[in-house]
């Protein structure tokens, strides 16, 4: 027996997605979901596409869900929140 004091998961949470760690914004409509869910599908292709802010190749997953890639993220968390030794 589950005990009833644990939370739900996100999935079945009312007006959430299983998809909101990928960035998907549905909100709970399907339609926008169903959109959401293909560019996701799309951008798991193992070709590399052009970043658009530095013009290196990257996966386009990232670029869907950051609109940069990775490199061009982790530079703009550092310029807002420096490491600290």
């Amino acid at each position: 027996m589950i005990p009833r004091n644990r939370r739900l998961a996100i999935a079945i949470e009312a007006g959430r997605c299983a998809h909101d760690h990928l960035g998907c914004t549905c909100g709970g409509d399907e339609a926008t979901h169903s959109e959401r869910s293909q560019e996701i599908g799309d951008a798991r292709s193992p070709e590399l596409v052009e970043c658009p802010e530095c013009g290196e190749p990257s996966n386009p997953l990232p670029i869907v869900n950051w609109g940069h890639c990775r490199v061009c993220r982790t530079a703009d968390s550092r310029a807002k929140s420096p490491l600290r030794w």
